[in-house]
């Protein structure tokens, strides 16, 4: 059965798997606390079926073994009838209350423009300014991150195309944006100039982030996982220099990876 988005609900694509499963009622908790507008929350989560963990108002995709991101989030696509949607990550914490018209304005835009891609947040940030609001990526120019993993509204069938190459999450960021079909749609990749919503991320590489402990605290949320924390020594080893970070904001998107090529390092 199709899950119809019949009263202009925004629909939301939380791509997952089973083995996430622990962490769906922390994302579910501040999608709630801060979203005051009723959604069309859609989980697609392949693998064993997990629907006692399921939060209450979403909707459960499972199409049984999960074979890899694309292939699954492909499957989740193909119950879905909206020409557009909003799609994020399991781990996606939302901090502040989101203000629904700029939601409204971002599908307004993507749609009148018959975009493919329109990333929510300037992570990175785009490259043609169009308005105050939005600018174009220069895709052609072969940027970093074209189809950065943020969260993002996204043309359904556009999106199904690049996943049809079955790359992994992190080929996806870097080398779907560079497909034939991307750069035959160079000019309709958007996105936004300041954040329309504000979140965070609170796993990296199956962990969680020591942050979590205290806004945990704060809002009297107990955790119901069994998973492991970073510690600050093994953060500080992820951690981007002062440097590579400045050079990053500072110079134009286009030419990080005319470095990185000169310095025979894979593009991103």
């Amino acid at each position: 059965m199709s899950c119809k988005n019949k009263l202009k609900k925004t629909s939301i694509l939380i791509s997952s798997h089973s083995k996430a499963s622990d962490i769906w009622y922390l994302t579910d908790y501040f999608l709630k606390k801060y979203w005051k507008k009723e959604l069309n929350i859609i989980l697609g989560a392949n693998g064993e079926n997990k629907s006692e963990f399921i939060p209450k108002n979403w909707k459960y995709i499972n199409n049984g073994e999960d074979i890899s991101f694309s292939k699954s989030l492909v499957s989740y696509l193909e119950k879905i009838d909206d020409e557009y949607i909003l799609l994020m990550l399991d781990d996606f914490m939302i901090l502040e209350e989101v203000d629904d018209e700029k939601i409204k304005k971002a599908f307004d835009f993507i749609k009148i423009n018959n975009g493919m891609y329109l990333r929510l947040i300037p992570n990175p940030k785009g490259d043609i300014k169009i308005n105050k609001d939005f600018s174009k990526i220069d895709v052609k120019s072969y940027v970093p991150y074209v189809t950065s993993l943020q969260m993002a509204i996204w043309k359904k069938d556009f999106l199904k195309k690049l996943l049809e190459y079955n790359f992994s999450p992190w080929k996806f960021e870097i080398k779907a944006g560079k497909t034939k079909e991307s750069l035959e749609n160079h000019d309709k990749f958007y996105v936004a100039n300041y954040d329309f919503i504000k979140y965070t991320h609170f796993v990296e590489k199956g962990k969680f982030y020591p942050f979590l402990k205290d806004i945990l605290e704060k809002e009297g949320l107990p955790l119901k996982s069994t998973r492991a924390f970073w510690s600050q020594k093994e953060l500080q080893k992820m951690k981007e220099s002062y440097w590579k970070k400045t050079i990053r904001k500072v110079l134009p998107s286009k030419y990080i990876n005319l470095i990185r090529e000169f310095m025979g390092k894979e593009r991103l």
